[in-house]
């Protein structure tokens, strides 16, 4: 894999998909691909580098009420026709704590990824929904009422603890993903 470069844009509300990101490219540097690594929320659009000098495109986006981040939305709608025309393998993955439930995850992995590209009109074949992060503690980043609104919801979940941190990421389906992007990189 050494000489291969790929770029990872991401959008993050309360670090999840920032943590998914870092693994990632500690993945991939580790597998000797060089890795530039972008939090869409800090970076204006302009500073973000052009799609052709790179061998891979991975994207990554927090979901709240079923909407990904404001800035990987309209990130993906101003550069739909750069990602369209990026010929080289192109990734795309969500945050959502509705990714953990084996009942929900193949319905978040289709809808928030592929159905939600393809009403932008943006073609990409491989991607993936991943839990998210539930972090009730003092310093966690979620609002008050955003606290309320899911400790309501998972009120009735054992595996919650309404005052801790919750972290519903599968860090072994994060790496396998990682892996089978590296893959797509020989191809």
């Amino acid at each position: 894999m050494a000489g291969k470069e790929v770029l990872i844009l991401y959008g993050t509300r309360y670090g999840s998909t920032e943590g998914i990101s870092e693994k990632m490219a500690e993945i991939m540097k580790g597998n000797e691909v060089k890795v530039d690594l972008f939090n869409l929320k800090s970076t204006p659009e302009r500073e973000v580098p052009a799609f052709d000098q790179y061998d891979g495109l991975l994207i990554g986006t927090g979901i709240k009420v079923g909407q990904w981040t404001k800035e990987v939305k309209e990130f993906v709608k101003k550069r739909k026709e750069g990602l369209n025309l990026f010929n080289a393998p192109k990734g795309f993955f969500v945050s959502s704590g509705y990714a953990a439930d084996p009942e929900m995850y193949e319905k978040v992995k289709i809808e928030y990824t592929r159905d939600a590209l393809d009403k932008i009109g943006v073609k990409i074949d491989y991607f993936d929904a991943f839990g998210g992060l539930m972090d009730f503690t003092e310093t966690s980043r979620m609002s008050w009422l955003d606290k309320k609104i899911l400790k309501k919801a998972a009120e009735n979940d054992p595996k919650i603890d309404p005052r801790g941190w919750n972290d519903l990421r599968d860090w072994k389906q994060i790496e396998k993903f990682t892996l089978g992007f590296i893959d797509l990189l020989q191809d």
